[in-house]
């Protein structure tokens, strides 16, 4: 038996292991999340959110809006979190691929680009940035849902996983070449000491221009994964550091919410947090065979 055959069959039989710990982190993560929903901090940001868009429901209506998004992200994590392997879990799954992939209809509207007197709107992209990773959060629910059940499916959704990650990196890298993304990051960077260094190099454009490199240098390889798996494979390896070293900011720049500290979780870390679901993406790209686990082309 080759080494190929032998590392092949050794991610397979991981596989039921992983996609039973990821069910467990997709709800914990959306328990979590729902929760904040309650709080009055989340029922101001959804009112704000409600007033920027004309088809979305009248601001007035933000606290029951908000109750209402909250219970049912509160549910689909619960069972996630808590049912065993079985009908209850794989529905969740779809249901929370169903509940993500809402949010990215809301990258179809202006607010959530940055018009001002240097930029006019698509594609840099501003408060959107965290509506990129729905994405590939939906496409793990989704994995979810199809793992063993349906094939064509978990295809589908491992292809969603590779588009969420190119989107991500590809975008978000791309704006790290920007002036607005440089400032913007700024405070982040140097106040994390695995980062901050960068700056006694070079200026902060230059900073933000490395970093943005290093991600666009990840999403080039990874782009290859149907084809060439071996060299995506290093760009995979690239994104899980890059999710990982993202979350220390969590230790060093406050993703509480003001005022109130852990578990009260606020935009910025919820932002951070969406990572770990997105490294679990990853890691199912590196434990699955392109053609063998997704449909043909």
């Amino acid at each position: 038996m080759s080494t190929t055959s032998v590392s092949s069959s050794s991610a397979s039989s991981s596989l039921p292991l992983f996609w039973a710990i990821t069910a467990r982190i997709l709800g914990l993560v959306m328990v979590w999340f729902g929760w904040m929903r309650f709080q009055a901090f989340s029922i101001s940001a959804m009112e704000k959110l409600l007033g920027q868009y004309a088809w979305l429901p009248d601001p007035a209506q933000a606290t029951a809006l908000s109750y209402g998004v909250g219970g049912l992200e509160v549910a689909i994590g619960a069972v996630l979190l808590l049912a065993p392997a079985g009908a209850a879990r794989r529905w969740a799954g779809l249901a929370a691929a169903l509940f993500w992939g809402f949010g990215l209809l809301l990258l179809l509207g202006t607010p959530m680009y940055v018009h001002n007197e240097m930029y006019s709107g698509f594609p840099v992209i501003g408060g959107g940035q965290t509506l990129l990773k729905h994405l590939g959060i939906a496409a793990l629910g989704l994995g979810v849902f199809s793992f063993r059940r349906q094939p064509a499916l978990h295809g589908a959704a491992l292809l969603g996983m590779w588009l969420g990650q190119l989107l991500v990196l590809v975008w978000i890298g791309g704006m790290k070449f920007t002036h607005l993304e440089a400032v913007g990051i700024e405070g982040l960077m140097r106040s994390n000491p695995l980062f901050s260094w960068l700056y006694g190099l070079t200026s902060v454009q230059g900073a933000s221009i490395i970093i943005g490199g290093i991600e666009l240098l990840t999403a080039a390889l990874i782009a290859l994964w149907p084809w060439r798996p071996g060299l995506a494979r290093w760009g995979l390896l690239a994104a899980v550091a890059t999710y990982l070293l993202t979350n220390t900011f969590m230790l060093s720049l406050p993703g509480w919410q003001e005022g109130m500290g852990f578990p009260y979780i606020g935009r910025t870390g919820q932002f951070l947090v969406k990572d770990q679901l997105l490294l679990l993406g990853a890691l199912a790209l590196l434990l699955s065979r392109p053609g063998r686990d997704t449909p043909p082309r």
